[in-house]
């Protein structure tokens, strides 16, 4: 049976299709600037961005505007009785830039002399800000990529997307994926920021470490720990099963970074920071176009960070660097290539979290006390390194009018070095005995897509067709000598560890564990009648084939599929600025293998399948934007029998309502809100199971932020928002409970000019409460949560 009450989101779902009912739809772009009747503004002194944002929001004008053309540039103050073009001419004055109408849409573009675009430049399909709502990069009018369904806008896609862009995770100063989502209620972060890697799960859900990840809509692996956030634009977030969009992988979700790209105009910035206890950064962004008619661009990033983390005895260095260039070839061909490269190298940091297996003998029901998280956990000589390098070129090509041809290659590789212990809690006092584990790791991806995408129409009815096929390649290499010690003493979690390891994977032999190879096909359409209506129908085909062996050459079981996952989605639009849609989906991803403790150990099983139905809402229109999503995911379920086998039998099934929204009150004041509501439970399984909560899933997830302009000091703004994770369990049992915890976080951004160019200072507090709490890291086992910490950056301008 259902525990979560779902007729409250329904309402909710019907006064949102109430509030953008058709008689509330913008003007065109076109309408309003030949129109000379005056009109009321109140735009504050800000960045230009967001002066322009305002500009949309008060005349109702769709308009659109690349982000380099715009960034570190500041808007003076507008108020009264004016005429839009007037007030826009007045924004760009000593800009640089000028707007110019085209269709329905405004287009603000590097100013020339004729007033005519230079060649290349009037295909927008990388649309950064469309500032009809309050934010650039989150607007739900932005195109992001679908995968199989290819390039549409997050407001005509029928599923859950979620974006936060460079400008929002420079005022927060992100360093990682889970805070530049934290204010999204659907994420929970289950690992710490130092360690393992600040993981996440969406819906309660983890994402794929080998496909659930992505940099510009291609592979990367991901085990261990996240991408420098410095080198990307912005970070999206699809929610739930991809199997059609994205091939085998579990149903958690995408992550998609997208990479800083070639500006229009020259752009070069350098930033230095400061973050508990003393890490220090240094960044430089610099970017550009030159050649004859602009052919060329650029776009590179390098950063640096090192010091001590708020952990005693531990310490970070980052490094990271990205290059993204590309050439018109003709107005029609353009070539890519990228690069990018991180190395993290941490040491002394609590890497993992705490196993309380042991502690459940003794006394069941009951979890340890928060401890401080500043405690030096981790042995000395502990360290966890990851070094990751991606490669990627491709050919962008529009055939004709309306269609369009890619084909992409990447190289993507990650190499990862540790030596760390797992502690095992054996007592409510804390006590633990610990392990060591010195092991490497390489894996690599290789992967080339091609695809077609167009518009054709068969009668009444319109079609946007995408086909294509991809080969992927992904091989993992271990260290072929185990370098493991069961016991290597004790201490206790309230106390610095009084523990020393040594361990290095340097010069061990490595051999090949695994190898999958996967080679899929992919065809969509969306069948449009009218304006209104659209039915979405996909299906791929997938041949997975997974190859291995042990450390002395004997190779493992292998796995082949061929499965078939096909979507199905209806999609209504009952004015321009909003959808109503309704979506199936199906999925398969690799099954599990027995653990070494259990009767059939070491089995290979078969598949896990996944199915998901998915309701929602979405609009957008002048300051308010929101969405609102029913879903329903069911999944096998894979435990252990009461007879000791591995077995995948019966569902877990997730299901609940995922609602999120921004509003914009005036020039000074945005608001993001968001909740979910979330009932995950063992369906159909082993009586000890059925009905129990799976693990880690908590009832309620909320979240809350604002931005607030400040009048009397012109380019300052304040920040804060806060983070509800409800209580969870621990074990499929449902006999330990994980307490509830919120974490409320604050900042502040100055924008000014110092010795004639754009500075902005910025600071942050993470857990302004200094808040002591535990976070699910996986069954059984829990993580410190990050104490107060201090970030501070300056940025400037060149």
């Amino acid at each position: 049976m259902v525990c979560v009450n779902l007729r409250p989101v329904s309402i909710a779902v019907a006064l949102l299709v109430a509030i953008t009912s058709p008689a509330a739809s913008a003007q065109s772009g076109g309408n309003v600037l030949a129109s000379a009747a005056p009109m009321q503004f109140d735009i504050g002194a800000q960045t230009l961005a967001q002066a322009l944002n305002e500009w949309a929001r008060q005349s109702r004008v769709q308009l659109i505007v690349r982000q380099g053309l715009v960034a570190g540039k500041m808007a003076p103050a507008i108020s009264g009785a004016y005429r839009p073009r007037d007030v826009l001419d007045r924004l760009l004055a000593g800009s640089g830039l000028e707007a110019v109408s085209e269709g329905g849409s405004v287009v603000v573009q590097t100013a020339t002399p004729t007033a005519i675009r230079a060649p290349g430049s009037t295909t927008l399909s990388t649309i950064d800000v469309t500032a009809t709502s309050a934010a650039q990069a989150t607007s739900l009018r932005r195109t992001a990529t679908s995968g199989a369904l290819g390039r549409r806008s997050v407001l005509d896609t029928p599923f859950s997307i979620t974006s936060v862009g460079s400008e929002e995770m420079e005022t927060r100063l992100v360093t990682t994926l889970e805070q530049a989502l934290r204010y999204d209620p659907a994420v929970q972060l289950t690992g710490s920021e130092y360690g393992h890697g600040a993981s996440i799960s969406v819906r309660g859900l983890g994402l794929d470490t080998s496909n659930g990840f992505k940099v510009d809509g291609l592979p990367i692996t991901a085990w261990g720990t996240g991408l420098p956030m410095e080198l990307f634009d912005r970070v999206d977030l699809q929610k739930g099963i991809t199997g059609f969009m994205n091939g085998f992988g579990s149903p958690g979700g995408v992550a998609n970074y997208v990479l800083k790209r070639p500006t229009d105009e020259r752009l070069l910035t350098a930033s230095v920071g400061f973050k508990s206890k003393s890490l220090f950064s240094q960044s430089v962004d610099a970017g550009g176009r030159f050649g004859n008619d602009d052919r060329f661009g650029y776009r590179a990033n390098v950063l640096r960070e090192e010091g001590d983390t708020f952990i005693r005895g531990g310490s970070m260095r980052r490094t990271g660097a990205s290059i993204a260039l590309d050439a018109r070839l003709t107005k029609d061909l353009t070539a890519s290539v990228d690069f990018l490269y991180a190395d993290r190298a941490s040491r002394g940091n609590s890497f993992w979290g705490l196993d309380l297996n042991r502690l459940y003998a003794s006394r069941p029901g009951v979890v340890p006390t928060p401890n401080d998280p500043k405690i030096q956990s981790q042995p000395d000589g502990a360290f966890y390194n990851t070094n990751d390098r991606v490669a990627t070129a491709g050919l962008q090509w529009r055939i004709a009018p309306g269609w369009n041809a890619s084909a992409t290659y990447r190289n993507a590789r990650r190499e990862s070095d540790y030596n760390y212990s797992t502690l095992y809690v054996t007592s409510l006092a804390g006590d633990y005995t610990a392990d060591r584990s010195t092991t490497k790791f390489v894996q690599e991806f290789d992967h080339a897509q091609a695809m077609v995408d167009g518009e054709l129409s068969t009668g009444p009815v319109s079609h946007r067709v995408v086909v294509g096929a991809s080969r992927q390649r992904f091989q993992n290499r271990a260290n072929a000598v185990s370098n493991y010690a069961g016991d290597i003493g004790g201490g206790n979690i309230y106390r610095d560890s009084p523990l020393t390891i040594t361990g290095s994977s340097d010069g061990v032999r490595m051999y090949r564990s695994s190898v999958i190879e996967q080679t899929a096909a992919f065809i969509s359409d969306t069948l449009s009648l009218g304006e209104q209506w659209s039915l979405i129908a996909g299906l791929r085909y997938n041949r997975y084939d997974q190859t291995g062996a042990d450390a002395a050459g004997t190779p493992t079981t292998p796995y082949k599929r061929n499965p078939l996952t096909p979507t199905l989605a209806l999609m209504f639009k009952p004015t321009p600025a909003s959808t109503l849609y309704v979506s199936a989906v199906e999925a398969l991803e690799r099954g599990g293998t027995a653990p070494a403790n259990v009767v059939n150990r070491f089995e290979v099983l078969g598949p896990i399948k996944s199915k998901q139905y998915e309701a929602g809402y979405k609009f957008e229109q002048g300051a308010w934007s929101g969405t609102a999503a029913l879903f329903r995911l069911d999944r096998t379920a894979g435990y252990t029998n009461a007879a000791n086998y591995y077995v995948q039998d019966g569902i877990t099934r997730y299901q609940g309502a995922d609602i999120s929204g921004r509003y914009r009150f005036d020039s000074q004041l945005s608001v993001i809100a968001g909740v979910m509501l979330l009932d995950a439970k063992y369906e159909e399984a082993a009586a000890a199971l059925n009905g129990k909560r799976t693990t880690g899933t908590p009832r309620v997830q909320a979240a809350l932020a604002a931005n607030y302009n400040v009048a009397a000091l012109p380019g300052l703004s304040l920040n804060g928002g806060l983070k509800y994770i409800g209580a969870s369990y621990l074990d499929t049992a449902n006999t330990y409970r994980l307490s509830p915890y919120t974490v409320v976080d604050a900042g502040a951004s100055y924008s000014t000019r110092l010795v004639g160019k754009d500075v902005t200072f910025t600071a942050a507090i993470h857990n302004l409460a200094g808040r002591r709490y535990w976070i699910y890291n996986g069954s059984n086992y829990i993580a410190s949560g990050a104490p107060r910490t201090v970030s501070l950056n300056a940025r400037m301008a060149f």
